[in-house]
């Protein structure tokens, strides 16, 4: 049997996903302090090996990319001649630095696999998957139970489910354009997974990627899918069977029905009830801070500044002070410490990837995948701060709307031969001059 050794492609993808929670809590289940360690260790170690092979690999970048990481450069050289010049350290607060390094993590993920093209998208998605559930059943077994879900234990983090997203998707496409049952079950088991742990965010953020994956794939494709004559007979099929088993489970369990009705209630009124409520609280205690110093952040007098966010309940703070702020939401973070130029030379990037994936004549559903999943991370950014592991996966992204006849090759080897005439066909016909 001949091996596929494409599979060892993942590692420098999967040494940025490792930092998920995740798999933290796998390497060490239920030690807070060891997997603290372990993170700490990770991103200042791939932060250095970022920023080092991006460097010696600068020629592969596109303009776009390079301007970017030019800009991202020059504001880390001057905030480490800010450190040296006022503490007389290069690095005073590694906690101001990791905010601009993380964007290094995009650049090293760009720079491997613009030249090393070689990875299959299904091997990404079974890492993820098979990571995750390894994950919640070896530290997490106990909220796997209806008890776990209508007390709101939900025990998995919003980064670890928001990954899934990206599996649930790919086995939806396979099911769409392949037709097999076994696609269909996967998606909708990975779908009942991401509802399951009740992390609202991550809700809306596959709402709005189903959405714009259906209007990517109606205008940005260039395939005619009958998405009524693939979902009619199944939506019937499943809607029966959800009508008989929810009759069953909710006449035992009806505080399952209160649980969901909550969790809608607390989507509609996320100012003033549930987490939500709690977050807009924070972000008004770091307004004033965010408007008067909005060109290049606070930097570290941010992180000097007295934790500006205190408990109803004891009058303390929610931090302590001396490490740093720890914002729910991406906008709020990246303004508060490095500013809008901060936020726009990340911007830069996902916005690129966006609108070159618009601009072309056709799109393969890997890159619709992969252009929907990183627009969500506009909507997920208000709630929570990016994830590590979603610098990465926008890093190699940007290379799939680059490597456009590469990235071709490969998805029709993730696709299949059943597929394969079809869709070189319409893009041949879509690109003829």
């Amino acid at each position: 049997m001949k091996f596929n050794y494409s599979f060892i492609f993942i590692i420098p993808l999967a040494m940025i996903l490792i930092m998920d929670n995740a798999f933290t809590e796998l390497a060490f289940p239920h030690n807070l302090e060891a997997q603290g360690n372990m993170l700490n260790l990770l991103l200042k170690g791939m932060a250095a090996v970022s920023f080092g092979y991006s460097a010696f690999y600068f020629k592969r970048m596109s303009p776009v990319m390079r301007v970017a990481y030019v800009l991202t450069t020059l504001y880390v050289f001057a905030m480490v001649f800010e450190s040296y010049y006022f503490y007389g350290t290069p690095m005073v607060y590694p906690h101001v630095f990791q905010k601009l390094f993380l964007f290094y993590f995009i650049f090293f993920v760009y720079t491997f696999y613009k030249g090393n093209f070689h990875l299959k998208f299904s091997h990404v998605v079974w890492f993820i998957l098979g990571g995750f559930w390894v994950s919640v059943i070896v530290v997490h077994p106990d909220k796997l139970s209806l008890g776990a879900f209508t007390s709101h234990e939900r025990g998995v983090y919003a980064s670890s489910v928001y990954m899934l997203v990206i599996p649930f998707m790919y086995f939806l496409s396979k099911y769409i354009f392949h037709g097999k049952l076994m696609s269909l079950f996967m998606a909708f088991f990975i779908l009942v997974s991401i509802v399951f742990f009740q992390h609202r965010t991550v809700w809306i953020s596959t709402a709005i990627i189903l959405i714009i994956y259906y209007l990517l794939i109606r205008f940005k494709s260039g395939l005619s899918i009958n998405f009524a004559a693939k979902f009619m007979p199944i939506g019937i099929v499943l809607l029966i069977a959800g009508i008989t088993s929810s009759a069953f489970l909710f006449s035992t369990n009806p505080e399952i029905i209160t649980k969901i009705q909550d969790s809608f209630s607390d989507i509609e009124n996320f100012d003033s009830q549930g987490t939500g409520g709690w977050r807009y609280i924070q972000w008004m205690s770091y307004l004033p801070f965010i408007q008067d110093n909005w060109l290049v952040g606070m930097r570290f007098e941010g992180f000097e500044l007295p934790i500006q966010f205190w408990r109803d309940d004891t009058n303390e703070p929610v931090f302590d002070d001396g490490q740093g702020h720890h914002f729910h939401s991406f906008y709020v973070d990246i303004l508060f410490y490095t500013g809008f130029v901060g936020l726009a030379i990340y911007c830069i990037m996902p916005i690129y990837a966006i609108v070159k994936g618009l601009s072309s004549k056709a799109m393969t559903v890997n890159q619709i995948i992969l252009i929907a999943f990183i627009s969500t991370g506009f909507a997920y950014g208000f709630s929570y701060v990016l994830p590590v592991f979603y610098y990465a996966i926008l890093g190699w992204t940007i290379v799939y709307m680059e490597e456009d006849g590469v990235e071709r090759t490969s998805y029709l080897r993730d696709f299949g031969s059943r597929w394969k005439a079809k869709a070189v066909g319409q893009y041949r016909k879509l690109t003829a001059a």
